[in-house]
């Protein structure tokens, strides 16, 4: 089969996925690569240093961007609000192509940020292929879909994963992402021959190879990406580069990430694969009898050769005349979401799922390897249910890293886990994850409320970073007009809109602070009652020269801030001030004015 150029973009070459460890190596000279690989939803955002740092990469390098939540298997629909996200970061940075995964991520507006399994189905197969036509058509471009890894085995699938593939893609018109590692891992996991995964997928649509690490367990290994690529996904790399010819290939790498010229020394070894490997190949064409490649037969089911209007059901009703009805796809969905969210694990979860026992080695595992529970279905199912706790638990360590510091690891993480399975994300950017966390805290600790004000400081800080972009207001943009009046004190709410205001009642500032600097953290202090007279001292947040700031506020400051927060202009708030605590003489306002001005803290026009 010739690949055809109708179809896939030429190959750029070999990329690395960008990475924030890796942002100062690429500011400081251009890297030895040929284009590279974003996770498109890190950059859905409003402004900020990502954004900035994005435009600065497009000039150098060609990019594709890589999602993680269409989650173009959910049976619940697409979101379509999400999409145009999508289609607008593209229209900015007119990527390479547009990828995303061939799974499914969440219900309505719960998200459970995991790559999770289809059940082979014709069901699932008409519904992801609507889906993905529905995508392409928001987008404007042929949608590259990549194959997930997966621990369990679904009783009522009507066909094999590489069938399933194939059939979406040729039915969606779209392109595939080969994600030659997960062919890998779902091989052991299930014991198939990986060939024969890849000697079906269709050659004119693989767009991209991904090569990755995973983790070993004694009866399983899974995903994780924090490895080194292993020789046996390098040896089924070189048998795919036989099979597929010249395809953009990358290294990805999502936790452990080694300095950037380990990368690059792993991208060069796929490099010397490729060419070795697709020349052995032209040799091999030329020497068959037909010319041409001689695929390893495949079991007589592929949906690819299927009459249309049969596709996936006359496998699918020899599975259902064996035993009881299968799940419908959303009840299926439904019952896995509601079996991830719950504690402990419901046992009779497997079965309501109609998942399949696990046969016990895969292919690659040592044989004598023990078989314990983790081969039983039960025991396959809950690396899901681990995974989504340790998975939302790391973002929340990383969104409140002081919090989790001043609190001790082991104590924030239980109560982390506690809060992910009572409030699962309602969203597709994790990084918006945790903003009810120290609500949370302020009511599991109501007599430490210095973990809330910690907390909510750590979020302030966090969703400053990204925050919309807007110029601020210095002493250079001021014009007085001609009678000497500066216009900018008439300007209704003129606080810059990264602005937001704390009370602030504990000295959890010095916490951050101390915790920050790596040294002694102070006592906890609280503000007395008595002294709340005038109102609680306040915490002000911002983000200047895309960085974001705090600092404490007394309480005559924190209540004039307060007014223009809700809309008075400066000049409304000296007037409804003028002559009390808050604003005893114009003075006190005119040193306010030159802080605020220095410090970015007014919005400009």
């Amino acid at each position: 089969m010739i690949r055809s150029a109708s179809l896939c973009k030429a190959s750029p070459g070999f990329g690395l996925g960008l990475r924030t460890p890796h942002y100062p190596d690429f500011q400081c000279q251009r890297q030895p690569l040929d284009w590279l690989e974003i996770i498109t939803d890190n950059f859905l955002v409003e402004g900020g240093r990502p954004l900035l740092m994005l435009e600065a990469m497009r000039r150098d390098y060609p990019l594709a961007m890589h999602g993680v939540a269409m989650s173009i298997g959910s049976a619940d629909g697409l979101d379509l609000a999400y999409l145009q996200k999508v289609k607008g970061l593209a229209h900015r940075i007119e990527p390479l192509w547009v990828s995303d995964h061939l799974c499914w991520s969440g219900l309505g507006k719960t998200m459970l940020h995991d790559l999770n399994p289809l059940p082979y189905t014709e069901e699932a197969a008409r519904r992801v292929i609507a889906h993905i036509k529905q995508a392409q058509d928001i987008l404007q471009r042929r949608l590259v879909i990549e194959n997930v890894s997966s621990y369990v085995d679904f009783a009522h699938s009507g066909a094999t994963e590489w069938e399933f593939l194939h059939h979406v893609a040729t039915q969606a018109d779209c392109l595939l992402l080969v994600d030659v590692n997960n062919i890998y891992v779902s091989s052991v996991n299930h014991g198939f021959d990986p060939q024969h995964y890849l000697d079906a997928l269709p050659r004119d649509r693989v767009q991209q190879i991904h090569l990755a690490g995973h983790s070993r367990h004694p009866t399983h290994i899974i995903d994780t990406h924090d490895h080194p690529v292993c020789e046996e996904v390098w040896a089924l790399y070189a048998a795919a580069c036989r099979r597929l010819g010249p395809v953009a290939t990358m290294i990805e790498r999502d936790d452990h990430i080694p300095p950037l010229p380990e990368l690059l020394a792993e991208m060069d070894i796929a490099r010397a694969i490729a060419k070795e490997n697709i020349a052995l190949a032209a040799v091999e064409k030329a020497a068959s009898p037909e010319g041409k490649w001689q695929p390893t037969q495949l079991p007589n089911r592929s949906l690819a050769s299927a009459p249309a209007e049969t596709g996936l059901s006359a496998v699918v009703s020899t599975v259902v005349s064996a035993g009881a009805s299968p799940p419908g796809l959303l009840q299926l969905q439904t019952d896995w979401l509601a079996y991830v969210l719950t504690d402990p694990p419901d046992a009779n979860a497997p079965a309501r799922l109609g998942l399949n026992g696990v046969s016990g080695l895969g292919l690659g595992l040592d044989s004598d390897s023990s078989q314990g529970a983790a081969d039983s279905p039960a025991e396959r199912l809950c690396i899901y249910h681990r995974a989504y706790r340790l998975r939302l638990c790391e973002v929340l360590s990383e969104s409140f890293e002081k919090t989790s510091s001043y609190m001790g690891s082991v104590l924030f993480d239980q109560e982390a886990s506690q809060f992910v399975v009572q409030q699962p994300p309602a969203g597709r950017n994790l990084g918006r994850y945790g903003s009810n966390l120290p609500a949370f805290l302020a009511q599991r600790y109501p007599d430490n409320p210095e973990l809330a004000e910690l907390a909510q400081l750590d979020w302030d800080l966090r969703t400053r970073f990204d925050w919309a972009n807007h110029p601020a207001l210095s002493a250079a943009d001021l014009a007085p007009q001609a009678n000497g009046h500066l216009a900018f004190i008439d300007m209704p709410q003129p606080l810059h809109p990264s602005v937001v205001l704390r009370d602030s009642r504990t000295n959890a500032i010095k916490l951050w602070r101390a915790i920050d600097d790596d040294v002694d953290v102070p006592e906890v202090a609280y503000l007395p009652k008595e002294d709340e007279a005038n109102g609680p001292p306040g915490l002000i947040v911002w983000r200047w020269n895309l960085q974001p700031h705090f600092m404490r506020l007394d309480p005559a400051q924190y209540r004039f801030m307060q007014s223009l927060a809700e809309g008075w202009s400066i000049n409304q708030s000296s007037e409804r001030w003028a002559d009390t605590d808050v604003l005893p003489t114009p003075e006190v306002l005119g040193a306010w004015l030159k802080d605020w001005l220095a410090q970015g803290i007014l919005r400009l026009g």
